[in-house]
Formats: C-alpha cells, sequence, structure tokens
C-alpha cells in the first residue's frame, strides 16, 4: 500500500529523539509499504490548547499544509491509507472529511486518551477510524460519534532488543518526574533497594522549585495554588507530601537521579538493569481520591528489550501478559519495595519472568501485528483494497 503518514518524529520537543518514528513509520516501511512521511510542523501543535481562539491561525496554517502535502502525493501516485497522529490542534475536521472522500480512508492515532480526550474530542468523528490503546476510552469516542478500535501499545523489536551488557543497577526507570514517581522511588530508596531514575525533572542539581511555580514565588503564591487546587478536586496535602519526598529524595539520594537518556541509552538501560520499573498513574491525579492510571508505551518496551518489568497493577494488562508469570505487578508502594527486594535476592525467578514476557512481546506485541490487525479491519469494511 501506499500510506501517507503524518507523524512527529519525537514524543517530546525538549530532548531529540525518533522514539515514534521507530515505532510507527519504520515498520510500515518493512513491512514494504510505501510510506510518504510528513512530520514538518506536527509536534509544537500538541503544546496548544485546541480550546483557545489563538490556536486557529496555527491550526489554518497546518491543515492547509496538510492538504497540500496529501494532494501532491497522491498526484504522484494513487494513496490508499492516509494514517494520522494529530490532534484538535493540528485540522479542521472539514479538511479530513475532504481527504477522506477524494482520496484515501484517514486513520487517526492517539493516546493518552484516559486524561487527554479533550485534545481531540472535536476532531476524532471526522476519520474513518480512530486508534484507542486504552479501552476504558472507547465509549468516549462513541459518545461523540466516532469510530474507535482498539489498538494497543506495541514495540518494534528491530529497536527494542536485549543487548550484551552486563547489569549495574538494581532497579530503574526511565521517563519524567510526576504523579507519585517520586514517593515510590524514594520509598524504594529509603529501603536499601538500588533504584535509579532518568529523565525530565530528576535531576539531583535543579532547583528544588521549578522556575514560575507557586513555590517559587514564596509562601503567598503556594498557599493560592493549594487552595485552587483543593477548588479541583486535588487534595492539598498530597501536594505537600509530594513536595516533602522530593526534598528527601534529593538530600538522601542524589546519586540515584540522573538526566535524560537519549534513545539508545533509553533501550540499552533495559539491560543494565535488574529490574525496569514502571508507574502507571497520570499526571497529578494521585492527589484525587480517584487516581486515573493507563497502559503506557513502556508496557511494552521492557518486555520486548528483555527486563523483567516491575509496574503497577491494573486490570487491561491481564490482557496483554500473563501477570506474574510475564510481567510482575505492585498495588501498593508496600509491595512494589517488597517485590523489588525479593527479585532482586531470587535471579532464577527473576529471569523466567523476564524470559517469558519477552516471548510474550515477540510473538503478540509488535508494530508489525498492530498494522495487520489495523489492515484486516479496513478491509473488511471495504476501506481499502483486499
Amino acid at each position: 500500500m501506499r500510506i501517507f503518514l503524518v507523524l512527529a518524529a519525537s514524543p517530546n520537543p525538549t530532548f531529540a529523539s525518533s522514539l515514534w518514528r521507530s515505532n510507527l513509520h519504520d515498520p510500515l516501511v518493512a513491512m514494504g509499504h510505501d510510506v510518504v512521511l510528513f512530520e514538518e510542523g506536527v509536534l509544537p501543535l500538541f503544546d496548544l490548547d485546541p480550546a483557545l481562539t489563538s490556536t486557529a491561525g496555527p491550526r489554518g496554517i497546518f491543515t492547509q499544509r496538510f492538504l497540500d502535502a496529501v494532494e501532491a502525493a497522491h498526484r504522484a501516485a494513487p494513496l490508499d491509507l492516509v494514517l494520522t497522529y494529530v490532534s484538535d490542534s493540528h485540522l479542521e475536521p472539514d479538511a479530513v472529511r475532504r481527504v477522506r472522500e477524494r482520496v484515501a480512508p484517514v486513520v487517526n492515532f492517539f493516546c493518552n486518551n484516559i486524561h487527554q480526550f479533550h485534545l481531540v474530542r472535536r476532531i476524532a468523528p471526522a476519520f474513518d477510524l480512530c486508534l484507542v490503546p486504552e479501552h476504558a476510552a472507547l465509549a468516549r469516542y462513541r459518545a461523540v460519534g466516532a469510530e474507535p478500535l482498539f489498538w494497543p501499545m506495541a514495540a518494534n523489536p528491530d529497536v527494542y532488543r536485549p543487548l550484551p551488557l552486563a547489569p549495574e543497577y538494581g532497579a530503574t526507570f526511565a521517563g519524567q518526574r510526576y504523579g507519585e514517581r517520586t514517593t515510590h522511588l524514594l520509598a524504594l530508596l529509603d529501603a536499601g533497594v538500588d533504584a535509579h531514575a532518568f529523565g525530565q525533572g530528576w535531576s539531583a542539581d535543579g532547583p528544588l522549585a521549578a522556575p514560575g511555580s507557586a513555590e517559587a514565588r514564596g509562601v503567598p503564591a503556594a498557599a493560592a495554588r493549594l487552595a485552587l487546587d483543593a477548588l479541583r478536586g486535588r487534595l492539598p496535602w498530597r501536594a505537600l507530601a509530594d513536595r516533602a519526598a522530593w526534598r528527601a529524595l534529593r538530600a538522601r539520594h542524589a546519586a540515584a537521579l540522573h538526566g535524560p537518556l537519549d534513545d539508545a541509552g533509553y533501550v540499552a538501560l533495559f539491560s543494565r538493569s535488574r529490574v525496569s520499573l514502571g508507574f502507571l498513574d497520570l499526571g497529578d491525579t494521585h492527589r484525587t481520591l480517584r487516581p486515573l492510571r493507563q497502559v503506557r508505551l513502556r508496557e511494552f518496551e521492557a518486555t520486548m528489550a528483555g527486563a523483567f518489568y516491575l509496574t503497577g497493577w491494573l486490570e487491561e494488562l491481564g490482557e496483554h501478559y500473563v501477570l506474574g508469570r510475564e510481567i510482575e505487578c505492585y498495588r501498593s508502594r508496600a509491595e512494589l519495595v517488597d517485590k523489588c527486594r525479593w527479585y532482586l535476592a531470587h535471579d532464577d525467578a527473576r529471569a523466567a519472568v523476564a524470559r517469558a514476557g519477552h516471548a510474550r512481546a515477540r510473538r503478540d506485541h509488535t508494530w508489525t501485528r498492530r498494522f495487520e490487525a489495523l489492515f484486516a479491519e479496513l478491509r473488511r469494511r471495504g476501506r481499502i483494497a483486499a
């Protein structure tokens, strides 16, 4: 097939990464498809609020560039499919409908729908299909008239693979610092686990308070922020606990805190670690009475890279793995500490879980398998040729 792919290479504008290109573009090429990649200007628009009137201008510019690029590619050789990873900040719904009618079916992938569905609510009904990696978000798409297809995350085995590296860390996590990640890491380190964190916000030599934050502006501003959080359903004492945990972590365990890794370093970390950690909480929802959690990309990258993976418990994980045999899960901070310590002391049990998880990932959780399922569904609907 000839596929027009709209995709930002990186998930984050603050550091160089080709994570999404490796995950979504490269497997399509390896499958033998003719892929026309359109990525210029995609990433910055994710940071714009689609509800603001100021977003209309950038959205209009991107929409026209998208239409021009699709039509040019289609003139060069007919397109069979347009696959996008965009939000309401990128495209006008009428532009998507225009491409569907004149060029080819249009399918959109979007993740983090559990807490960010508002970013695609307006445009979702315009697509032939919306690829949704969270079961709990499917009903939201249907409620606005969209056609969702459950399409779980996956990993590219050509990128995420076991490497011949000796383990040098007990337990590691790579990702941004937010949510319960600080308090979980502190609990592990205080319990004597050799745990390390890599990513944005973890550097021990950074400021205690983020520049411009309420805490950095002083007590009155911090108090005002706590009051506002309370009105929004956030629990002020949990915010205070988070800040206290960060101070304690920096003071007692600075050597365990590291900055972001590049893509190669991120993949290598799975092999350099005896235990790879996952945290499923979203944003600061742990400060509410009903925290939100979702399956992450990391749940597939870790096993594909051959890691022993220990992550938070979520029923949906049982659809992808045999819990306790292919990955391990924890339901509380105390259980996280206990399981981490136990598996670090039992090499054979840890290796058995890692082997089983790796085999499952290679069999069931590649992007090639995901794309095969998508194309089968589009053929079933008569949207692409059989």
